[in-house]
């Protein structure tokens, strides 16, 4: 829009139009738009079709501190700053996308039952992954990174061991639940592996295992899923109960989740005659001998027999809760846990999906998450097949740079070599007094208040002189958690709202050789409930 300035103008004349002040210049014979706060003004420029070339060297702003350049767009040559030159060809070339994860996890159940825990063992990888290196410890979430790449070594899966009494193959599932329909197909298992060591794994003996290669996409979608078909084993051995065996085990177990249009049998075996199996909304409140108090029969084949089979195909609005009921005795029942066919997603919006053996329970949740951004501690690193800076944390960099481990293991030697020269170390058990050790027990992904079931045994007489909490997504309230040594709490501490850390003041106490620490959780955050959960304890070994 054009403005229509004064006529015949004298120097310094201002004029406002709009929001601007023009000022005139009698030397040049034109308006200069005003700087507000200035003594100087600068061009008014719409489009240009000439070059923009000051009238003296080194004497003109290209914008000011009050007004300022949106966008500056350049192409093919430099910008001049000082007496270097700014150009494309020595601007480096940065990627600062995070590499995806690759990871070797063991895992084992050398216990005896059909439901303990699976056991984990990992070490602690690249930063931005935020794993601390963990072995044989159960996990109430194991993530899973977009674009990782991992290998998991079954060690529970062929060779009985510890006190197991029998062996557990492994699936990752999309659903929890029963069976090997529903298998994640970019996880693919190779049932027989010989001779695989992991340390502190079936005490670091070669092992014949099962392998899991899993190769997460960058992109992951939930597939159109299949409608369970399970067959539960039922029995009677002993008053009072149903017995399971197979796909549940256990006297009047809790069962499920069972899915929504999918189809599960109860085969009744001779021993049950006496004992009919029906379905129930009534949780026992209103059970008498005979009356079949709230039978649920929608979608149920062969209600109330004592033979033969049971067979329920879950219709789309059964409730969430049934239970199977003996009609002649009342603690004979059990727990129907019913749910939608469907992939779970959790709060973050990640998909959930299960570590699962064929049969039921045995499970542990897998959180998929998306490939994490820069973290805290980061460096930049000059990758030569990509000719671009790359991000890479201090651990990852010493692992591929032999100069650099060379290097600390020279000082190392040094060291060691002076300390000896200056008697500060005079024997092994010295050197054992003075070197501090540290170990972490964790919770992995969103917290929740817990029991801890994960041991650390102390390997010899040790006193623990630390303990600190930390958390890599803080909470809204106080996370707290207590120590306990052979299941007697020792200390306890907690995590100010909105605070990723925090230290014992007095942590020290003693450990004898075998004796264990557990972490309980014993308070969590309300909205944001807080992630990720490391406690670290640091420990010296005592002589006498």
């Amino acid at each position: 829009m054009a403005v229509d300035f004064p006529s015949n103008p004298s120097d310094g004349d201002e004029f406002v139009s709009g929001i601007r002040t023009y000022i005139y210049d009698a030397t040049k014979s034109k308006w200069n738009v005003k700087v507000p706060g200035s003594t100087y003004a600068f061009n008014s420029l719409g489009a240009v079709s000439d070059h923009i070339i000051p009238s003296a060297d080194i004497t003109y702003d290209l914008g000011s501190a009050n007004y300022r350049f949106r966008d500056l767009y350049l192409s093919g040559n430099s910008i001049q700053l000082g007496n270097r030159t700014i150009s494309e060809d020595n601007i480096p070339e940065v990627d600062l996308t995070i590499v995806p994860e690759t990871l070797q996890l063991a895992v084992d159940s050398p216990t005896a039952g059909h439901s303990g825990d699976w056991l984990w063992t990992w070490k602690s990888g690249a930063l931005p992954y935020a794993r601390t290196t963990i072995t044989n410890q159960a996990q109430g979430n194991v993530p899973l990174y977009a674009s990782g790449v991992y290998t998991l070594f079954n060690f529970a899966a062929h060779e009985i061991h510890g006190t197991m009494t029998q062996t557990h193959k492994i699936h990752l599932k999309w659903i929890e639940g029963a069976g090997t329909d529903n298998n994640i197909s970019w996880a693919t298992s190779t049932l027989n592996v010989q001779g695989i060591t992991v340390a502190g794994v079936n005490d670091s003996q070669p092992t014949e295992v099962q392998r899991i290669n899993i190769n997460v996409p960058e992109t992951i979608t939930a597939p159109t899923l299949v409608a369970p078909n399970v067959t539960y084993d039922v029995s009677f051995t002993q008053a009072g109960a149903y017995t399971f065996m197979g796909t549940a085990h256990g006297q009047n177990p809790t069962l499920g989740p069972l899915y929504r249009g999918g189809t599960y049998t109860f085969a009744l075996d001779s021993s049950v005659s006496g004992h009919p199996f029906y379905l129930t909304t009534d949780n026992g409140a209103s059970w008498a001998q005979g009356t079949y108090a709230f039978e649920y029969t929608d979608g149920v084949t062969g209600s109330r027999n004592d033979s033969g089979t049971v067979t329920f195909t879950v219709p789309a609005n059964a409730p969430d809760t049934l239970y199977y009921q003996c009609g002649n005795h009342s603690s004979m029942r059990g727990e129907l846990v019913i749910k939608d066919l469907e992939v779970e997603v959790n709060e973050s919006g990640n998909f959930v999906v299960y570590f699962q053996h064929d049969q039921e329970e045995h499970s542990v949740p897998v959180e998929l998450r998306p490939k994490p951004g820069l973290v805290q501690q980061i460096c930049l690193v000059y990758d030569g097949a990509s000719g671009k800076f790359i991000p890479q944390d201090m651990g990852d960099y010493i692992t591929k740079t032999a100069v650099i481990q060379e290097r600390i293991q020279e000082l190392a030697a040094t060291t060691v070599d002076t300390k000896l020269s200056e008697g500060t170390v005079t024997d092994v058990a010295t050197v054992k007094e003075n070197t501090t050790f540290i170990t972490n027990l964790n919770q992995q992904g969103e917290l929740q208040v817990h029991t801890g079931t994960a041991r650390w045994y102390a390997p010899f007489d040790c006193e623990i002189i630390g303990i600190s909490m930390k958390l890599r997504v803080a909470a809204d309230d106080f996370v707290s958690m207590s120590v306990k040594r052979n299941d007697t709490a020792v200390r306890s501490d907690s995590i100010l709202p909105g605070q990723l850390s925090s230290s014992i003041v007095s942590p020290n106490f003693d450990l004898l050789e075998g004796q264990y620490l557990t972490v309980d959780v014993t308070s969590v955050g309300s909205n944001a409930k807080g992630e990720d959960l490391v406690v670290q304890f640091k420990y010296r070994e005592t002589t006498s």
